[in-house]
């Protein structure tokens, strides 16, 4: 079984040997993969990561979604001084 085409979001690089390629592309290569490859490719378009499917690497580059409820980039957890007084 292949992957849809709504699977694939906007946002997400995905490589072939290196060369960045568009959502045909994959969808098309994907009608060749194993269930394993694809459960791993959709898993990995979440989270990011490399694996290799009949002979390719196929990286995916997911865009970083850590973000505050205003759009900005999430700063992190806040640390303190351990010794400072209240």
């Amino acid at each position: 079984m292949a992957l849809s085409s709504r699977s694939i979001r906007k946002n997400i690089t995905i490589k072939f040997d290196g060369h960045i390629v568009d959502k045909q592309i994959v969808l098309e290569a994907s009608k060749t993969w194993e269930t394993k490859h694809e459960a791993l490719f959709t898993k990995l378009l979440k989270q990011g990561g490399k694996f290799t499917a009949n002979g390719v690497i196929v990286e995916v580059i997911p865009q970083e979604q850590m973000l505050t409820s205003r759009g900005e980039k999430d700063g992190g957890i806040i640390t303190s001084d351990p010794l400072a007084r209240f």
